[in-house]
């Protein structure tokens, strides 16, 4: 199992039966992570372009803290979660017009900021039982661009 390594980069899309506006106010309210994250179970403002979430999965808890980056209404969001005095991962969500007039095409991306360290690699071993990381991250982001969707065509009915 190769250990994910700095500038390594996964990202899933989706095609949006919504406006690139109504998929913004969604990916952009922090408080709804949780609706569409499989780890983040809590998150709130701290600060004007800071937030906290708070994470579980399996044995695993963890509290971050992330610094949005990027704020462009309707085209993009983007944050960093902050660890061990450091830029840890850098999410990125991307809004550009869909396939057809009535669809936005999101994109949800996550960049690893530095390599993953091997203490962290055995704590997701042993707490979360993942034994492949980035398939798991894949299948999360997976997951949750198809949230994402459900939550805006089901808030544009």
């Amino acid at each position: 199992m190769p250990l994910l390594r700095k500038d390594d980069t996964l990202t899933a899309w989706t095609e949006v039966r919504g406006t690139a506006e109504q998929v913004y106010a969604v990916v952009s309210d922090i408080t709804r992570i949780p609706q569409w994250s499989p780890e983040t179970i809590r998150a709130r403002w701290v600060g004007d372009d800071r937030f906290e979430a708070w994470n579980r999965r399996r044995l695993g808890r963890w509290r971050t803290t992330a610094h949005v980056i990027t704020a462009k209404p309707n085209r993009e969001f983007s944050f960093v979660v902050q660890a061990f005095g450091g830029d840890w991962t850098h999410w990125r969500y991307l809004i550009e017009p869909g396939a057809t007039e009535s669809t936005t095409r999101l994109s949800e991306s996550m960049r690893m900021c530095v390599a993953l360290p091997m203490a962290a690699a055995i704590y997701e071993h042993l707490c979360l039982f993942v034994h492949d990381r980035r398939s798991d991250l894949q299948d999360n982001l997976e997951h949750s661009v198809e949230r994402i969707r459900t939550l805006v065509e089901a808030g544009a009915a």
